[in-house]
């Protein structure tokens, strides 16, 4: 009896991985393209012991680039360095060495482009980094019999299910009724748009995001008109520059509830060297006192850091709501040039250990960080680059782009044909368009994704009070109530909560290599347990 209940177990897992298997990616954008390639990368490599068929589901034409990276407008840089931004996990300066290799592309496409890893490149000539670097996996795919399928499709609802036997699948479905059964999936879905002004949507005049950026130039056709930008981060930003690039005069207004402008990165980024704000520290910290780690020492521990290069401060003297903001412009852009914005450069220091920090803060310190202290914390990780950073100086000296912070609430009067734009203390602008640069919703009730929504309704995913939803943070497998191993993954903004830094791409690509070397390990033999003797 023991050697015919092996010798079942071992048919079954025969079955198994004779079966072809099928990894569906939903999303085409920046982090699908990741996860592709460093699927197909790793098959090549080291091959699972069945066919596999990779099925990348995205509702635009193209793979590749997503809405950010695939904007047309050469005046929209990258926010991170060249030298940060390779797709491929532990080379970061691929991209840089993909730019020197395609020089004569380069200077034809984008004359003027710095092809070093301090640089910060137009965002439309990574998205051609990223489509080239898709196509050539595919076609590497091809050639070792990895099956690849585009589905030019949204992806609308998903349901587990076992399959005949053999563990979990997921089946999906599609717009049009399709439906494709898989092994695994992942969430790749990408960034959703700003939904906190949906009033606004019954005014053709009113833009939910600055992207596609040819949505900004063919509804504002009107070159002298007024425009209202919700928002003041680097979103925000894109939008004037979308703008201005096209020949807009009229005066752009940007409202936000803090009035934040983003600092300015340095030309090149200082090292410093931190002695206080330390991962040993932290968890000294956490050891000594025998409690989870606390914003607030987070916080002390940032204080210190900086009073020991800057001696002792009169911290009140740095709060920058309410000053005028050209004023801190044209201070930070001096201070960028210098390389001493002392809190830029302690928190770009921190870059490789602040995921490490975050997963350490219990969920109700990490809303605390979230109210009191990202919006500086973003600003300064977050900056613009220096090339930018005087265009907006220029803009704001002419008169033709304002902040005003304390923004309470807008409205579309369509008798008049005008928004609005109401503050805290009871000053009323008209504007005559308003884009929404607001950024992306981060409670997952919020984000206008379906097939999100759709599993939400059916309790297959769950919220995170800190932002998007539940997920093991080291494969990015997501906690699914009922189904403990369930074969559904997320990258992105979809783990926002567990993640924080879901918009720096090198920090996602190192996410991504962690998820697909667990998918794959899902589908080989270590993960199938031997029989007990």
């Amino acid at each position: 009896m023991e050697i015919h209940r092996k010798s079942g177990i071992c048919h079954i897992l025969s079955t198994l991985f004779m079966q072809a298997k099928t990894i569906a990616i939903v999303g085409g954008g920046a982090s699908g393209v990741a996860t592709f390639i460093h699927l197909v990368l790793k098959l090549v490599v080291e091959p699972v012991p069945a066919p596999v068929t990779l099925v990348i589901i995205e509702p635009r034409e193209e793979f590749g680039p997503g809405l950010a990276y695939g904007t047309g407008q050469k005046g929209h840089l990258l926010n991170t360095s060249a030298g940060l931004m390779g797709i491929f996990a532990g080379e970061p300066l691929h991209f840089v060495d993909w730019m020197q290799a395609n020089r004569d592309l380069v200077e034809r496409e984008y004359p003027g482009t710095e092809i070093k890893p301090e640089a910060y490149p137009p965002r439309n000539l990574y998205g051609h980094y990223l489509q080239a670097m898709f196509d050539e996996y595919v076609e590497l795919a091809k050639q070792h019999a990895i099956d690849v399928e585009l589905c030019n499709e949204e992806a609308v609802d998903a349901e587990l299910s076992d399959h005949d036997g053999l563990g979990d699948s997921v089946t999906l479905t599609l717009a049009s009724g399709r439906q494709i059964r898989a092994d695994v999936a992942v969430l790749a879905t990408g960034t959703p748009r700003s939904n906190n002004f949906n009033h606004l949507e019954r005014s053709p005049n009113y833009l939910d995001s600055p992207w596609p950026e040819d949505r900004l130039t063919d509804t504002i056709t009107d070159k002298a008109a007024t425009v209202c930008i919700l928002g003041a981060s680097l979103t925000a930003l894109d939008a004037v520059i979308t703008l201005t690039n096209n020949g807009h005069t009229g005066p752009l207004k940007m409202f936000s509830p803090d009035g934040l402008l983003p600092r300015v990165q340095s030309p090149k980024e200082v090292p410093f060297d931190r002695q206080i704000l330390t991962m040993a520290n932290i968890r000294k910290r956490i050891r000594e006192t025998n409690q989870p780690l606390r914003v607030k020492d987070l916080f002390r521990l940032f204080l210190q850091e900086a009073e020991r290069v800057m001696g002792k401060q009169d911290w009140k003297r740095f709060k920058r709501i309410d000053k005028p903001q050209l004023d801190l412009l044209k201070e930070d852009i001096d201070l960028a040039l210098k390389g001493e914005n002392i809190f830029e450069n302690i928190l770009y220091s921190t870059r490789y250990d602040s995921f490490d920090i975050w997963k350490l803060l219990p969920p109700d310190q990490k809303m605390l960080f979230l109210k009191w202290l990202k919006p500086y914390n973003d600003i300064n990780r977050h900056a613009i680059p220096l090339r930018n950073a005087e265009r907006l100086r220029s803009f704001m000296e002419s008169g033709q782009l304002t902040v005003t912070a304390h923004s309470k609430e807008v409205e579309w009067h369509a008798d008049e044909h005008v928004f609005y734009v109401t503050t805290e203390d009871g000053k009323t602008e008209k504007v005559d368009y308003v884009i929404n640069a607001t950024g992306p919703a981060t409670s997952i009730e919020k984000m206008d994704v379906p097939i999100l929504q759709q599993l939400l309704r059916r309790k297959r995913i769950v919220p995170y009070e800190p932002g998007g939803v539940r997920a093991e943070v080291d494969t990015l497998q997501l906690l699914v109530p009922d189904h403990p191993d369930a074969p559904l993954y997320g990258i992105g903004h979809v783990l926002v909560g567990e993640l924080l830094d879901t918009n720096a791409l090198w920090f996602l690509v190192a996410r991504t290599d962690q998820m697909t070397n667990a998918i794959l390990r899902r589908l080989s033999y270590e993960r199938i347990a031997q029989p007990a003797d």
